[in-house]
Parts: C-alpha cells; sequence; structure tokens
C-alpha cells in the first residue's frame, strides 16, 4: 500500500483571514502529517498555495516546505499567479506549454495534477477555472498513456456542481467537457479537489469525487444562499490517500490551528 499527503487551500499571506493565521494553520497540518505519516510517497498542493498569488508570499511558503522528506508536487488556484509562482519554485514540474500540471505512478495508480488556473490575463474578481485546449490536449495524451491503468485526477476548481448555490458558480466552466473525456477512460478514475474549504464526496455523471477541506478557513454547510462567503474558523485539515493494487482510500484528518 502506498500514500499520498494531499492539503489544499493553503491561503498563505502575512495577515489574518478571519481571524486565522493561514501560516500557522499550515504549519500545524503539514508538520502533523510529516509527524504520522513520514512513509507517504508523494505530497500534492492542491492549488490556492497564496491568498495573492506575489512573489513575497510563495517566497513565505517556501521554507515551510525545506523538511518535506519526500517529493512536492504543486498546482494552480484560482488565488495564484503562476509566473510568481514559477520565479519562486523553478523546480516545479510544468509541462512543455509551461503549466503547473503533471503526472507520475503510484502502485498501480497513474496520478495527474491539473492547472485549473484561467489565465492569464488575470482578474481577481474571477474565480472559476478552466482548462484551455493545450490543457485538455495534455490530458488526452496522458489518458492515453494510461489507458491500462486506473488514473486519481488532481484539481483545484471542482469539475461539477456540490451544492452549495455561490461555490457551483465558481467551478471548472468548461468541466462537462473534462467529464466526458474521464467516462471514456478504460479504466477506473477518481477525482480530488479543492476550492470548496470543505470535505464532500459524491459522484459527477458517474465518476467519484472527493472534495478537501482547507488547511485554514472552512465554509460552512450552506445549500441556499447565492453570494454569500462566510467562512468559519472550523479546524483545518489534509488529505491521506492510499493505493492498495486496484483500490483508492482518501482519509481525511483534521488539525486543530493556532
Amino acid at each position: 500500500m502506498q500514500k499520498l499527503l494531499v492539503f489544499s487551500d493553503l491561503h498563505i499571506q502575512d495577515s489574518v483571514i478571519i481571524g486565522l493565521d493561514p501560516i500557522a494553520r499550515f504549519n500545524d497540518a503539514f508538520t502533523h502529517a510529516l509527524a504520522n505519516h513520514s512513509d507517504a510517497q508523494d505530497i500534492v498542493l492542491m492549488g490556492d498555495l497564496t491568498h495573492s498569488g506575489t512573489i513575497s508570499e510563495y517566497e513565505v511558503l517556501k521554507p515551510m516546505l525545506k523538511n518535506a522528506p519526500m517529493p512536492v508536487t504543486y498546482m494552480m488556484g484560482n488565488h495564484d499567479r503562476r509566473e510568481a509562482f514559477v520565479r519562486v519554485f523553478p523546480q516545479a514540474r510544468l509541462d512543455n506549454a509551461g503549466f503547473v500540471q503533471t503526472g507520475f505512478d503510484i502502485g498501480d495508480w497513474r496520478v495527474l495534477t491539473l492547472d485549473t488556473l484561467d489565465g492569464p490575463p488575470y482578474d481577481d474578481r474571477h474565480h472559476s477555472g478552466r482548462l484551455c485546449g493545450d490543457r485538455l490536449n495534455w490530458l488526452v495524451d496522458m489518458l492515453e498513456q494510461a489507458k491500462d491503468r486506473p488514473v486519481a485526477i488532481f484539481t483545484h476548481h471542482p469539475f461539477g456542481d456540490i451544492g452549495f448555490p455561490n461555490l457551483d458558480e465558481i467551478k471548472l466552466e468548461n468541466g462537462v467537457d473534462v467529464l466526458g473525456l474521464l467516462r471514456s477512460h478504460p479504466m477506473p478514475v477518481h477525482i480530488l479537489s479543492g476550492h470548496v474549504h470543505r470535505t464532500i464526496s459524491g459522484q459527477w455523471d458517474g465518476v467519484s469525487y472527493t472534495v478537501l477541506k482547507s488547511t485554514c478557513h472552512q465554509n460552512p454547510l450552506n445549500l441556499n444562499e447565492k453570494h454569500t462567503y462566510k467562512f468559519v474558523n472550523e479546524p483545518g485539515g489534509y488529505g491521506v490517500v492510499l493505493f492498495d493494487g486496484p483500490n483508492l482510500i482518501t482519509h481525511t484528518e483534521d488539525c486543530f490551528g493556532t
């Protein structure tokens, strides 16, 4: 059995968010994960690494990861800015077009991490995701290469609705197209997403998914209101994904932040 550690929606910045320190919260989760799961094969940071996508924020994050005894795979979220990230993390795994996405094998599974950041150009008011033609072609190629393997897809933006009216408006804009590609894959596919700041599981058009909460601030269970972002101080958390032959098991661990 092999293992991945997954962290989403770090929102690293020097100031607090609803009174919470995102740096301390991520440090608590990261320290807890390394202390209890040092046998993990890889770490995946699933987007919104920083709150504003500035070089200074990425420079705060970089030394926090120096004690990781296993490789770190980075992803982009809507709060990230690709060019600033690459300047601070030039060793990050990119595709041939410069997008922050990659693939690797773990056990019997192929892992694909997608770059769903819509831009450039960037708009700080725009929080939906999109896979452009280049990124969709990359995904098609990666799925073809993995036609004999089950695939775990990591994406910041959910591909379908999760029942939160405000967040369903800012999912992956062309998620229906991506789900069509995944349904045609001859082996099982499981999607892991962030962005929502809450732990959720289900199926989108027959494809199973898990959404992982933030290491910092969370969304309350609000299935009725639109255009409201009432973040709450609930425990931050991270994911532990186990790959056991043809099986994939996702655990979540809550950590109380500072």
